[in-house]
C-alpha cells in the first residue's frame, strides 16, 4: 500500500504499570489468582456530564443493561477499590516514576498537577470514572523516519481486570484496579506499520531501562488510533503483541479503503438514507417447513426469524460489510450474529428458498436483506444495530472504538468517547513537584537503550545477546553487576541472567519465578572467587527451582556443586589416561575431546572445561614423549 497517497495518520497509546504499590491507597499492587472472599454487584448509568450532555459511548454501555460483578480480596484490597471511601493521599514514588520517564522522553514537567475523573463506561472502574492527571507535555522520540512528538503523558490508576462476560453480566476482579499506569500519548506522525511497531518498541526499552515498571503479561497495553484521509479515526484497543502492530494496521487501513468503496458504490447505486426503513419483518412461517437444521431449532427453541430489507446492498456484504453489521449486531444486543441475504444459499437454506423468500420480501435485483434468529425483543436490538451500521455505511468509515481480537483482526466494541468527559478530582489537592525534585530526578536518569548497547558490545557481548539484555529486567543493573564481579565473563554473566533460568525452566520442566536477584549475586560472588566452575551453574539453577527455601551457599554445601580442585582432576585424569592409553596412542591428540567429555561427566559442572582440557593436553604430551 502507498500509506503516504492513502493520507496514513497513525499514533500510539502506550499504558505501561509502574512497580509500586497502587495511586491512591496503599494496597500491594498483586496480582492473584485463588477464589476471592468479597464478591458484590452493581449496575451502571449513563447520565448527563457538567454540560448536559450524555457521553455517546456510555449511552451505549447502558442501553446494554450491563450486569457488573466485582470480586476483591479482604488483605490486599480495601474501601476506595470499592468505591466506598474517598482516595487517600497520591502514591509519590508513582509520581517521580512519571516524571522520570517524561524526563527520559525531553518533555517539560507542568508547574501545577490537577487530579481528574474520566468517565469509564464499561464498568471496569468501580467508580464510574478514571483517576487521571497530566505530568508533562511536549516531549519527543527520535526515530529512524524522523522525530515522533509526545505531546502528553499522564499518570493515572488502572482499570479493574475482566475475568468474564456471559450475556449482559460482566465479572471483573478488583486485584488491578488502582495500579499506577504512565501513559503516553503520541502525535499523529507515524509513517506506516512497521514505523509504528518501531515507536511502540523504542518506547517499551525506555520504559524498562528505568527498571520501575512492572514486566509480565498484561503489565504494558498498546492502543492504536489509525485513519486514512477519506476515513475516520480509529481507536484499537489491546495491542498486546508488538509483533501485531503492523498486521493490525496494515488490516485497519485496507477495512478503511474497503469501506470508502463501499460508499462509492452505494452511491453509484443511488442509495439514499430514506431508502433504508427500520420495519421489522416477521419471518417465522416462511421457515416452518425449511430443511435446514438450525433454523429449526432456533424455531422450536421458541425464537423467531425476524428480517431487514437492505435495498441496493446486494453482493455488498459477503466479506465486506457483512462482518460489521454481525460485530455491531453483537455489540448492541449480544446476539451470536446475523444471516444476510449474499450468504444464502447456506446454513442448510437452499437456492429455491432463498429466491422464494426475495419474492416474498419484493425485492429487486441489487437489494438484500439481513436475518436474526432470535426472539422478537433480541431480534429488534439487533436488526436497530444493522439499519444504523447500513447508515453509517453511505457516509464512509464511522468513527468508532475497536479491539484486537489478537490475530491481526480488530471488531467493533462502541462508538468513540465524547471529548466532554473529564472533570476535576475534588477529593485531591492540587500536586506541584518542585525545581529542585526535577533536578534530583534528572541527575540519575538512566542510560538510554543505544549507549547501553554500545557498552554491552564493548564487554563482548554478541549483537543477539546485548539485545536479549536490553529487553530484559536487568538492561541497567548489568553494568554494575560486571563491576562489581569483574573476574567473571560478561557474556556468561548475560546469558545466566538471560537465558539460562530460562533453559532451565524449559529442559526440566521447573518454576524459575523465585529466582531473584540475591541468587544472581550470590551465584556471581561464587564463580567471582572461583569456588565454583561455569559448567556447574545451570545445576545450581536447577537445585535451586526444585528447593525454593534453598539459598545458593546452602546448594553449595550439600550439593557439593563447589569446583574441583586441581589434584581431584589430575587424579582423574591420570586414571583415564592409564585405562586409555592405546585409544590415545591410536588417536593422538583427537584424544583430548572424548577425554574431557568423561571427565566432565564424572564432576558434573564442579570442573571448568578449559582447565580439564589444557591438563589432558599436558597429559598426552608426557605419554607421547
Amino acid at each position: 500500500m502507498d500509506y503516504e497517497n492513502l493520507g496514513f495518520r497513525a499514533g500510539i497509546e502506550i499504558h505501561q504499570q509502574l512497580d509500586t504499590h497502587k495511586l491512591f491507597c496503599g494496597c500491594p499492587s498483586e496480582i492473584r489468582e485463588e477464589e476471592p472472599d468479597i464478591r458484590i454487584e452493581r449496575r451502571m448509568r449513563a447520565v448527563a456530564g457538567e454540560i448536559g450532555e450524555i457521553d455517546p459511548a456510555a449511552l451505549h454501555e447502558f442501553l446494554r443493561d450491563k450486569r457488573l460483578v466485582y470480586e476483591a480480596y479482604r488483605d490486599t484490597n480495601c474501601l476506595v477499590e470499592l468505591d466506598e471511601e474517598p482516595p487517600h493521599i497520591l502514591n509519590h514514588e508513582a509520581l517521580e516514576i512519571a516524571v522520570e520517564i517524561s524526563l527520559l522522553l525531553n518533555a517539560t514537567i507542568v508547574d501545577e498537577m490537577q487530579v481528574m475523573r474520566k468517565t469509564v463506561i464499561d464498568g471496569s472502574n468501580t467508580s464510574g470514572f478514571q483517576r487521571t492527571m497530566l505530568v508533562a507535555v511536549d516531549g519527543f522520540l527520535d526515530t529512524s523516519e524522523g522525530r515522533v512528538g509526545i505531546p502528553l503523558i499522564c499518570l493515572e490508576e488502572d482499570a479493574a481486570r475482566k475475568i468474564g462476560e456471559e450475556s449482559n453480566t460482566t465479572v471483573y476482579r478488583l486485584d488491578r484496579l488502582g495500579i499506577p499506569l504512565v501513559e503516553i500519548g503520541t502525535s499523529p506522525d507515524i509513517k506506516n506499520p512497521e514505523h509504528a511497531r518501531e515507536v511502540a518498541e523504542k518506547l517499551g526499552l525506555l520504559l524498562r531501562a528505568t527498571g520501575k515498571v512492572r514486566r509480565g503479561l498484561g503489565t504494558i497495553r498498546q492502543d492504536i488510533n489509525v485513519s486514512i484521509r477519506e476515513g475516520e479515526r480509529i481507536e484499537i484497543k489491546g495491542v498486546q503483541d508488538l509483533r501485531l502492530i503492523a498486521k493490525v494496521i496494515h488490516r485497519e487501513v485496507k477495512r478503511q479503503v474497503m469501506l470508502v468503496e463501499l460508499k462509492k458504490k452505494l452511491g453509484e447505486r443511488g442509495v439514499k438514507e430514506s431508502d433504508l426503513t427500520r420495519e421489522l419483518i416477521d419471518l417465522s412461517e416462511e421457515f416452518r417447513e425449511t430443511s435446514s437444521k438450525l433454523f429449526r431449532k432456533k424455531l422450536d427453541s421458541g425464537a423467531g426469524v425476524y428480517g431487514l430489507i437492505l435495498p441496493g446492498f446486494r453482493g455488498l456484504l459477503g466479506s465486506k460489510l457483512g462482518p460489521e453489521l454481525a460485530q455491531y449486531a453483537r455489540a448492541l444486543s449480544n446476539v451470536k450474529g446475523i444471516i444476510h441475504s449474499d450468504e444464502l444459499p447456506g446454513y442448510g437454506v437452499t437456492g429455491d428458498e432463498a429466491e422464494r423468500l426475495r419474492e416474498k420480501l419484493g425485492l429487486e435485483e441489487e437489494d438484500a436483506f439481513a436475518l436474526v434468529l432470535e426472539k422478537k425483543a433480541t431480534a429488534e436490538k439487533a436488526l436497530e444495530a444493522v439499519y444504523d451500521r447500513c447508515l453509517k455505511s453511505l457516509e464512509g468509515v464511522p468513527e468508532e472504538t475497536r479491539r484486537s481480537t489478537g490475530d491481526g483482526g480488530t471488531e467493533y466494541m462502541r462508538p468513540l468517547p465524547g471529548s466532554a468527559r473529564m472533570y476535576p478530582e475534588t477529593d485531591e489537592p492540587l500536586v506541584k513537584v518542585t525545581e529542585r525534585d526535577i533536578s534530583r530526578i534528572r541527575s540519575g536518569l538512566p542510560k538510554q537503550a543505544e549507549e547501553l548497547m554500545d557498552e554491552y558490545l564493548k564487554l563482548g557481548l554478541s549483537k543477539e545477546m546485548a539485545n536479549q539484555l536490553l529487553r530484559s529486567g536487568w538492561s541497567q543493573a548489568f553494568l554494575s553487576l560486571v563491576e562489581e564481579y569483574p573476574n567473571v565473563n560478561p557474556t556468561l554473566m548475560a546469558s545466566t541472567l538471560v537465558s539460562t533460568t530460562k533453559e532451565v525452566k524449559r529442559r526440566f520442566n521447573v518454576d524459575v519465578e523465585h529466582i531473584g536477584e540475591k541468587h544472581f549475586r550470590d551465584l556471581f560472588s561464587y564463580l567471582q572467587d572461583g569456588r565454583i566452575s561455569r559448567d556447574s551453574v545451570v545445576e545450581v539453577l536447577l537445585d535451586l527451582a526444585r528447593n525454593p527455601a534453598k539459598t545458593v551457599r546452602e546448594v553449595m554445601e550439600e550439593g557439593g556443586a563447589g569446583v574441583a580442585s586441581r589434584e581431584e582432576i589430575e587424579e582423574l585424569v591420570d586414571k583415564l589416561i592409564d585405562v586409555n592409553r592405546d585409544f590415545i596412542e591410536e588417536q593422538g591428540l583427537k584424544a583430548i575431546g572424548p577425554l574431557t567429555g568423561k571427565v566432565m561427566e564424572e564432576f558434573r559442572g564442579r570442573a571448568d572445561g578449559k582447565v580439564v582440557s589444557r591438563i589432558i593436553r599436558e597429559r598426552i604430551g608426557e605419554v607421547g614423549g
